[in-house]
């Protein structure tokens, strides 16, 4: 039985720098970088002479998204479009989207658009905008709607 998400996980290209991204730009905290290695590792993932990087970056509750940079093996580059089976993002929810909108920009975070508001459907109310993360991972934020009952999983909301 599943209980829990333990965290989310991208490879990267270059650790440093997409830590950097998440610290310095987002304003998240991270661990130190680490250096994986070892048979166990190579049994778990499946390569042999395995030799990566992973930091995680963790959220203000307590999330976890962990950044992995493939040493050995070096990975290939790959079409990171969202209408691209298997590619995901994450969704992070803030409190203010238009401060954090334009002072991520101004720090150089690159956004598909400005921020917009869902007038209807299953995320109505909410605030959402698009970004672009490390290597061209997508990435997003959203502001929940005022006074409206939310289901706590989906954000959707909920009629009485």
């Amino acid at each position: 039985m599943i209980t829990a998400i333990q965290h989310i996980s991208f490879t990267v290209s270059n650790i440093d720098e997409a830590r950097s991204f998440f610290v310095d730009k987002l304003g998240l905290e991270s661990n130190d970088v680490r250096d994986v290695s070892g048979e166990r590792v190579e049994k778990i993932i499946g390569f042999e002479n395995l030799q990566m990087k992973i930091v995680n970056i963790i959220t203000p509750d307590n999330g976890n998204v962990e950044l992995i940079q493939y040493v050995s093996p070096e990975g290939k580059t790959l079409d990171l479009a969202t209408c691209n089976t298997g590619v995901a993002h994450i969704g992070f929810v803030v409190d203010d989207i238009d401060k954090t909108y334009k002072e991520w920009s101004a720090k150089g975070v690159e956004f598909v658009y400005e921020p917009l508001w869902a007038g209807g459907g299953a995320l109505k109310g909410w605030g959402i905008a698009y970004f672009r993360g490390p290597d061209g991972i997508t990435l997003e934020i959203m502001e929940a709607p005022k006074g409206v009952k939310l289901h706590p999983a989906t954000g959707t909301p909920i009629e009485d």
